[in-house]
């Protein structure tokens, strides 16, 4: 009979784990500083990141059961790394909402204080650009 062996060596897999937790890690950092010129780069990396994850073979399932076959310790290490990532992709999702929701407030704001207190004549909002806040707007709200 011979042993189940975990895709990656516990190295490999702690390096993909770790890039995954930071690239989660950047995006977060980025939507608590409002920093809307990091946000497309941070964006961009989560999506590979988690792309990752469902790209590893066998899938997230596969994953988590390949960590499961490393000692108790590594295996500590590792899900440490998984949990993070977890916790701050959830919290990305909360503060992506909260984003959204203060940017129709504002656009609704900025329609109230508009000259002509409603929508423009093509029914925008002024102050956005294609329906988003234009960058000196969002600099209001930070």
């Amino acid at each position: 009979m011979s042993e189940v062996r975990p895709s990656l060596s516990f190295d490999g897999m702690q390096s993909f784990l770790q890039k995954i937790a930071d690239a989660v890690e950047n995006l977060r950092s980025a939507l608590e500083a409002n920093d809307v010129d990091q946000l497309p780069a941070a964006l961009d990396q989560t999506n590979i990141a988690l792309d990752a994850i469902n790209q590893y073979p066998g899938g997230a399932q596969k994953l988590k059961e390949d960590i499961a076959l490393f000692p108790q310790d590594q295996q500590q290490v590792l899900m440490t790394l998984l949990d993070e990532a977890s916790v701050n992709h959830q919290i990305n999702g909360d503060l992506i909402r909260l984003a959204m929701q203060r940017s129709a407030a504002m656009q609704s704001f900025i329609a109230q204080q508009a000259p002509s207190a409603t929508y423009d004549s093509e029914g925008g909002v002024p102050g956005s650009v294609g329906g988003v806040l234009s960058r000196k707007v969002w600099s209001l709200l930070s």
